[in-house]
């Protein structure tokens, strides 16, 4: 289960990842909006991924901690 949510959050980024860089993406400053969006959006699965796995290993307290 946790491999599955881990690769399915990796593709999902990887998507974004694949339109920023094509050719065909809108002009500069709209492209900078979206680099930020996305950069929030990796933080946010790498969050959503650590907090899980801290939890499957027991480790609710490092995982509540982080996750405040």
């Amino acid at each position: 289960m946790l491999k599955r949510t881990a690769i399915s959050l990796v593709k999902n980024e990887l998507k974004k990842f694949k339109k920023l860089l094509s050719p065909d993406y809108p002009q500069y400053c709209e492209r900078e909006e979206e680099d930020d969006e996305v950069q929030t959006n990796v933080r946010d699965a790498v969050l959503k991924i650590t907090l899980h796995v801290l939890r499957k290993m027991n480790q609710t307290d490092l995982a509540n901690t982080l996750q405040t």
